[in-house]
């Protein structure tokens, strides 16, 4: 059979990496089953292609299962093609005809596979989602010598490349919203971008389920219905419940079907399962959406009741409220006064979703009220899927001003700012609010405002709402008015922080720590006074609070209150040389962010991975959140602005970019965020801009006044503020470089030693300034003392992983050359002899000199070029290969030496 000519499968490096290795066994005698397993358009054939024409240009010979009659035995037939070794082609393998079938298992049961005689033989198959008892078999098979290739979904990023390579450049939203409905699908994406362009998001759902609903029809009963188990099921659920529920949902329908094993059911499945094999989820979004839209209305209830009587809690509620065909008014009650328990548990999150459920099982006044619970419960549990959910019922509140109330929370839970404010301040500032507003309402809103004020970094305005809803001292009722109350307080802590009150609100949060104690408020204030130690230069403290945060965030939190103060610990992480815990937190908030679709926490996390990938030389990773960070950033939060502009500047001075760095401040100082950063504290950013200015190739002398200039400015700030951290330098780290750079060596010495003390809780920095000081030593020929300073800089970068700073610095320690050139011609004759291995006598026989004259001169060359020993001199190989010139011919220098 000819090799099929394949495209490349675009984003399968790993997958064909497996494929070459099946490949390769066979070419060296080894039979093997390789499988390649996904979803109808998911590249199996492809890939498969793609294999085939690899394995005949590895020199098997390609046979078609078709092409195959077994009657005169296994080793006959194969000998009819040829001396082997073989490829077996099997497209589609759950649909194989009988006959094909019949070969294969004659193959395994009594062929080269079984008996490890004859031909090597490769079997390449491919399969969709089955049941199948001969699929199955395989893949166990594969499985077991690591050929069981899954091909899940791409990644965003081969799936642009993917549609570009086929005519398509859809924009960053339309990309999103074609990865998330495919679930990476390849050819479901393009279905979508072919129809995505043009129609409506609706159309685009619809045209995904049409694609796969024929290989869900055709999947056998228990499958199929294992498979509507866990689409209904938001969660992970247990397999053997799930299983239960299809075996019992089967029974009903067709007592005759034979119910397959759970393993079995998990098997099959597998390309589009997550889990560990007891707790399994459909995390696939095209297959669980087409999946429950092929359900009908009855069948869909009945299995919510199944699942419902299998399950606890909030799923619990979730499947009763499902199977439930009209409203249910003492269901809804129940499910009311759980919210309210799981509210005063500070479970916010379930509390809402309770609400919601109570909500939509109501009627009338009933729903209206509960409506309005749940987006205050959804709104203090930060849950922006849950507001975008309940925004379609906006329109039964039927008050003016609450429509609008909720319209700014769903707003602002988008990212809205700018729409939110004009929302809120429109329904405060009418000429009718005081009759069509009572005072707890406004309260309400007035929170609000300055949630939406402080994400935008108008601490002013903050400060402002906060002040008026004080002001008009409500009365709290309701367990969601007590929350909302906290909220309160917590914003004035943050406004007071923001406006420079630094000391009021460290206090403040040490009262509301007191009285908040035992609510889910009580680990987001530790992250915020985590936070305000930090940049205040309490760092003992600081440490202190984020680790009490840590502990508590697995008890009571608010998700999104979580992920934000995680990507503040880790930025302070990166900064006190903790790279490894920053690294790992930094991917968690990502990680979280992707369940909750949150973007709070996200700039600060991809700021600080960008700046770890660059110090550990990863270029790829740095590529990849820095260019997150230009063009996917979507945040109005003052302090995430400044964490990403400080990084970007950062990744650009350290890849020796000094223009790039400065052009990035510019643009920040032409922001309001620059005055802010300044009232907060955060002045650390004046270190990067003078020290890029003091780098450049060439800065010529406007270039050093204005750094000159800018340093005055900072070590002034600096003066008033002296425990302020500055993890990008210290001014006397700055003052350094600036006499370094005017050729002021003693001076810059003292300067730097100054600064080492002061960057002793920043090791990145301090390793930069033993580094620096250690190259103006070696200018003034201080050998010893550059390298205790490069060995101290070698031992942080090392202990970091800084690689590149490590490199420099490592090569600093073994080069001499600089050393080599500060002796005098006498100096350079000894230490050539010397460095030959000759003895003070030989030498002195060579040069006709004395032998004290020879130990005079060693014993001065030796502190010069940094050793201690002649036999370090001797075993010095970089000498021979860095040596600025040979010892030089003087009058008494021996003819018969040849360099």
């Amino acid at each position: 059979m000819q090799a099929t000519p394949a495209h490349t499968a675009i984003g399968r490096d790993r997958q064909r990496a497996k494929i070459f290795s099946a490949i390769y066994g066979a070419s060296v005698g080894r039979s093997v089953v390789c499988l390649l397993e996904g979803t109808i358009g998911s590249g199996k054939s492809t890939l498969a292609a793609e294999a085939r024409a690899r394995a005949a240009a590895a020199g098997l010979t390609m046979i078609s299962v078709d092409d195959l009659s077994l009657g005169g035995g296994v080793f006959v037939a194969f000998k009819e093609h040829g001396p082997g070794p073989f490829c077996l082609v099997v497209d589609d393998l759950h649909r194989a005809k009988s006959a094909d079938r019949a070969a294969l298992e004659q193959l395994i049961d009594r062929g080269p596979l079984s008996m490890n005689a004859g031909p090597a033989v490769l079997i390449l198959a491919a399969a969709s989602p089955s049941s199948d008892a001969l699929t199955r078999r395989l893949a166990r098979m594969a499985g077991r010598s690591g050929t069981r290739i899954t091909l899940d979904g791409l990644k965003r990023a081969d799936l642009a490349k993917l549609l570009e390579v086929h005519g398509f450049s859809p924009s960053d939203e339309l990309l999103t919203d074609i990865q998330s409905r495919s679930s990476g699908n390849p050819g479901i994406a393009l279905l979508l971008a072919r129809k995505g362009l043009t129609s409506t998001v609706t159309d685009r759902s619809s045209a995904s389920r049409e694609f796969l609903r024929p290989e869900i029809e055709q999947m056998a009963p228990s499958l199929r219905t294992f498979l509507e188990v866990l689409a209904l099921d938001p969660g992970q659920a247990c397999a053997e419940q799930a299983a239960a529920v299809a075996v019992e949902a089967l029974a009903e329908t067709d007592p005759t079907i034979e119910p397959l094993p759970t393993e079995v059911l998990i098997d099959a499945l597998n390309p589009i399962l997550t889990g560990n094999g007891h707790e399994v989820r459909l995390d696939d979004r095209a297959w669980r959406d087409t999946a429950v839209a092929l359900i009908e209305p009855a069948r869909r209830r009945r299995l919510h009741r199944l699942l419902a009587e299998r399950t606890t809690g909030l799923a619990r509620a979730g499947h009763l409220s499902a199977a439930s065909l009209e409203g249910d008014p003492d269901l809804a009650e129940e499910l009311e006064r759980q919210s309210h328990e799981a509210l005063e548990a500070g479970d916010y999150s379930s509390s809402a979703s309770y609400m919601a459920l109570a909500m939509k099982l109501s009627r009338g006044e009933d729903r209206r009220r509960r409506l309005i619970s749940a987006g205050l419960i959804i709104g203090v549990s930060e849950n922006p899927p849950g507001i975008l959910e309940l925004s379609a019922e906006i329109g039964l509140i039927g008050s003016v001003p609450l429509t609008a109330f909720f319209q700014a929370g769903v707003a602002f839970f988008t990212g809205r700012l700018g729409e939110a404010r004009s929302l809120l301040h429109e329904q405060l500032r009418s000429p009718r609010g005081d009759q069509e507003l009572d005072d707890l309402t406004r309260w309400r809103m007035l929170i609000v405002l300055a949630s939406v004020e402080i994400a935008a970094g108008d601490e002013h305005a903050a400060k402002d709402a906060v002040d008026e809803a004080h002001s008009l001292e409500v009365e709290l009722s309701t367990e969601i008015d007590a929350v909302m109350s906290r909220v309160l307080t917590m914003h004035e802590i943050y406004a007071l922080w923001n406006t420079g009150s630094v000391d009021e609100a460290i206090s403040k949060l040490d009262v509301f720590l007191i009285e908040a104690a035992g609510t889910a408020e009580y680990t987001d204030a530790l992250y915020l006074r985590g936070r305000v130690h930090f940049y205040a230069g309490h760092t003992t403290a600081a440490l202190d609070d984020l680790q009490r945060a840590e502990t508590h965030r697995h008890k009571k939190v608010v998700p999104a209150a979580a992920q934000r103060g995680m990507a503040d610990q880790a930025m302070i992480e990166f900064h006190l040389g903790r790279w490894s815990d920053a690294i790992l937190r930094a991917e968690r908030v990502i990680e979280m962010a992707r369940t909750t679709h949150d973007w709070r926490g996200l700039a600060s996390s991809h700021s600080v991975l960008a700046m770890v990938a660059v110090a550990h030389a990863d270029e790829t990773a740095a590529a990849e959140h820095l260019d997150w960070l230009a063009h996917h950033v979507t945040t109005s939060s003052a302090f995430a602005l400044y964490d990403v502009m400080t990084a970007r500047v950062w990744t650009a001075r350290m890849a020796g970019d000094h223009e790039r760095a400065l052009e990035l401040v510019s643009a920040f100082r032409r922001t309001r965020l620059r005055s802010w950063s300044d009232e907060v504290g955060l002045i650390g950013w004046r270190a990067l801009e003078i020290g890029a200015l003091l780098d450049l190739k060439n800065p010529g002398p406007g270039a050093v006044a204005e750094a000159e200039r800018l340093l005055a400015t900072f070590s002034q700030k600096v003066a008033l503020r002296p425990g302020l951290p500055l993890p990008f330098g210290h001014p006397q780290a700055l003052q350094g470089k600036l006499a370094a750079r005017r050729g002021e060596l003693d001076a810059a010495v003292d300067r730097y030693r100054a600064a080492i003390w002061l960057a002793a809780e920043f090791p990145h920095m301090r390793a930069r300034v033993h580094h620096a000081v250690g190259m103006v030593h070696r200018e003034r020929g201080d050998h010893t003392r550059a390298d205790e300073q490069f060995e101290a800089a070698r031992n942080i970068f090392a202990q970091l992983g800084a690689a590149p700073e490590l490199t420099e610095v490592k090569s600093r320690l073994l080069s001499v050359a600089g050393r080599y050139a500060s002796l005098t011609p006498r100096e350079r004759d000894m230490a050539y002899l010397v460095s030959q291995g000759r003895t003070n006598r030989e030498i002195a026989e060579t040069l006709f000199v004395s032998v004290k004259t020879v130990e005079y001169h060693v014993s001065n060359l030796l502190p010069k070029l940094g050793m201690s020993s002649r036999r370090e001199l001797w075993t010095a190989a970089a000498l021979a290969s860095q040596r600025m010139s040979p010892p030089e011919r003087s009058p008494g220098f021996a003819p018969g030496v040849h360099l």
